[in-house]
């Protein structure tokens, strides 16, 4: 199928073209060219700002068009305006949510309903955006829309490092501080399992909209997956005393403090719908594995979120 591909360069969309030229799609890029611009020399590419540059894309009609990088309705109407598809994927996320106090939520759970004024994103504005550009993804498109809502995303080139953060940990030697209880629930999904459900419903022309995520599994089986024979000492250190310290949530990756909000320590979904259209998604342990591949290859970088490591062996000394 000829698929045009909005982003495609970055973390999720460079995953999602590889799949789509495994897969021996048309593909066509459209993006700015500064993010990996040397990525994909052979593939065509519109070049240009989805929000100045859209009607570029007018005069051909797409099988189908993945967008990988809108996150609030400005990114989105100029390209709704030009665009001409078979079939629209839009990239949203389980943080339109606004309730995970029942549990996982699944596809029909409430999401965020105010009207954002303006579109900078913040740790509070991303949900609400991402909801407002959904309803308007399914205003222009119809059932012509496939959503997709995916948890914490993990794999190689990942920018965020969050499961990157556990991945290079869980190799090292030295004392390694592990946040909550051995029993609350972390979920997430691969990059890489992501990109083959998203081509494979497109092929199908499928609409809807789809949680993206693994099973959930206990932090202690989330340890032992991701572990090798050069981990560490692992302290466990409660809720109670990490937020004392003003440890805020996800300054350690993948840890929220339980709460009335958040009862499980982190936020998970259901993702029941998904699986019965055919999503597999692979083992935390493939995945660290895979991750750790791909910084030794990069040269193990210095991560973006996570433990100052004095202050991590300072908590643990204080916790004895």
């Amino acid at each position: 199928m000829d698929l045009l591909i909005i982003g495609g360069t970055s973390f999720v969309g460079r995953h999602i073209v590889q799949k789509a030229i495994e897969k021996g799609h048309n593909v066509t890029l459209f993006n700015r060219g500064k993010s990996n611009p040397g990525l994909f020399p052979e593939l065509p590419r519109i070049t240009g700002d989805r929000r100045k540059d859209a009607q570029k894309l007018a005069g051909r009609m797409w099988d189908a068009a993945i967008d990988t990088n809108a996150y609030s309705p400005a990114d989105l109407l100029p390209v709704m305006e030009h665009l001409q598809t078979g079939h629209f994927t839009f990239i949203s996320t389980i943080s339109v949510y606004d309730d995970f106090k029942q549990g996982p939520a699944s596809e029909s759970s409430s999401v965020f309903q105010q009207e954002i004024k303006g579109d900078k994103v913040t740790g509070e504005t991303y949900g609400p955006l991402k909801a407002m550009c959904e309803r308007l993804v399914k205003e222009r498109m119809g059932e012509e829309a496939l959503i997709i809502r995916p948890g914490i995303v993990v794999g190689p080139y990942d920018p965020t490092d969050r499961f990157t953060y556990w991945a290079k940990k869980l190799a090292e030697p030295g004392d390694i501080l592990v946040p909550g209880s051995k029993e609350r629930k972390v979920q997430w999904i691969d990059a890489r399992d992501m990109a083959e459900f998203i081509v494979s419903q497109a092929e199908r022309k499928a609409g809807g909209t789809f949680n993206l995520a693994a099973d959930p599994i206990k932090m202690d089986k989330f340890v032992e997956s991701v572990s090798n024979e050069e981990c560490g000492k692992l302290h466990w250190v409660d809720d109670a005393f990490l937020e004392k310290q003003h440890i805020e949530p996800f300054n350690i990756p993948l840890w929220i403090p339980v709460s009335e909000d958040y009862p499980q320590g982190f936020f998970t979904v259901d993702n029941a719908k998904a699986k019965s259209a055919g999503l597999t998604a692979r083992s935390a342990k493939e995945s660290a594995e895979a991750v750790r591949e791909w910084l030794a290859a990069e040269g193990m970088k210095t991560l973006k979120t996570g433990l100052d490591e004095s202050l991590e062996k300072e908590l643990i000394r204080q916790y004895k």
